[in-house]
């Protein structure tokens, strides 16, 4: 008892994560596993060309860092991500036919664990980069085991998108449906599935810079909800969050640019370099993200500026 006891204390956070994440595998392989293997069998019989393109590239990309990790098969990322949106879907019809709950507590547990997980992972992935000697850009992938420490803080920022759902589901049972935007749905299953990708294909190498950015934007704006649910909001922050998120959107752009021109185009025939296609990703995805983010940030200051109009009026 108490060897096991110390072995609890003596293991990391992530660790306890990871095997959070496998007892609930071991919990759900039995049930959902029949399924997959239908699936798998009638899209192989359907189309058997791109079914084994499709295997082969999948075996052939994962690393195997990632494979000794839990929630790796896409079939659950999948599931998860259509779970996500029929809860949405459901849980607005649901909701509309009653009055909006209080969810103060909810909240505060919530963005408190985001923002002490958030800090969690800033400081462990940046501890982690200085500590192998990571340079800012540039940084090939890693496939021994040196680079499985990295690639377990980088895995625990992909499941930690899997909290983040709770953001969406506390809208609904407020009935904020006005702020359940398409950026707002997009954003969150989308870059829970690429992140799965990432950490899939290249758990560590460049993939540490975009993880530890977002964890120290999250720290600060789930430190800011967490002050506004406390009912002493961080005013300031507010018109600046959204600031902070098109900001880091622009230094990923700039990597995933520096990765290309560096990784291709001067050092053609280097070898140990940082997948391309996730270079490709990165930077297209921080398109959209830009674009969407400026449409939203320029319409909410509009309405800032509409509803200041209105309060001046009302003061004459």
């Amino acid at each position: 008892m108490e060897t096991n006891s110390t072995n609890f204390v003596s293991k990391e956070p992530v660790d306890h994560f990871i095997t959070f994440f496998e007892t609930i595998g071991i919990i759900a392989d039995p049930y959902l596993t029949p399924i997959e293997v239908t699936i798998k069998s009638t899209f192989k019989s359907s189309l058997p060309s791109l079914y084994e393109n499709v295997s082969k590239f999948m075996e052939k990309s994962q690393s195997p860092l990632s494979a000794r990790l839990p929630l790796m098969n896409p079939f659950h990322v999948l599931l998860i991500t259509i779970a996500y949106l029929l809860t949405i879907y459901f849980g607005k019809i649901f909701m509309s036919r009653r009055e909006k709950l209080n969810v103060r507590i909810l909240s505060i547990f919530h963005n408190l664990f985001l923002v002490s997980l958030s800090s969690y992972m800033f400081l462990t992935i940046t501890f982690e980069a200085w500590k192998n000697g990571y340079s800012l850009f540039a940084n090939p992938e890693v496939r021994s085991e040196e680079g499985f420490q990295m690639a377990k803080y980088v895995w625990l920022f992909y499941v930690s998108k899997i909290s983040e759902f709770m953001d969406t589901f506390i809208m609904v049972l407020k009935k904020n449906n006005h702020q359940i935007s398409f950026l707002h749905v997009y954003h969150h299953f989308s870059i829970f599935m690429i992140w799965w990708f990432v950490t899939f294909v290249a758990p560590n190498g460049e993939s540490y810079f975009s993880a530890a950015l977002n964890s120290l934007v999250h720290v600060i704006m789930y430190g800011y909800y967490l002050s506004t649910t406390l009912s002493f909001p961080i005013r300031f922050l507010k018109r600046y969050i959204t600031q902070f998120q098109m900001t880091q959107f622009i230094m990923m752009m700039v990597q995933a640019t520096y990765d290309i021109i560096h990784f291709k185009v001067l050092r053609p025939e280097e070898k140990n370099t940082y997948p391309f296609s996730l270079t490709a990703l990165l930077w297209v995805y921080m398109v959209t993200m830009l674009a969407l983010f400026a449409n939203f940030y320029r319409a909410d200051r509009k309405r800032e500026k509409v509803a200041k109009s209105v309060g001046d009026k009302k003061s004459l």
